[in-house]
């Protein structure tokens, strides 16, 4: 897979926009890689790009995949397509569900 590294930008205060997405899939790249085989989180657009999540976004990424799934199972629509907001704001990253 040649994702492209996500890049958010920094936003100087919480009432700034950072980079919004409309996301259609929040997944995992080879989620039982062996051992030296790369694993890691990955965000699908709407328009078929693909972002692979920085290390500071992948229990974020895991933790979304898990609330979809219980969402789903309890027969409610998937969460996604959605829009989400990344960005890095007092030196820590983030991504919001809006």
């Amino acid at each position: 897979m040649d994702d492209i590294e996500l890049q958010p930008p920094s936003v100087v205060s919480e009432k700034d926009t950072g980079l919004v997405l409309d996301i259609a899939a929040v997944g995992l790249h080879n989620p039982l890689g062996l051992a030296g085989e790369p694993t890691y989180a990955y965000v699908r657009c709407t328009d078929d790009t693909t972002y692979r999540l920085p290390a500071p976004l992948q229990e974020w990424a895991t933790s979304m995949i898990a609330v979809n799934h219980v969402h789903r199972a309890a027969g409610h629509q998937s969460l996604f397509p959605g829009q989400i907001e990344f960005g890095i704001l007092n030196g820590g990253m983030y991504a919001e569900l809006l």
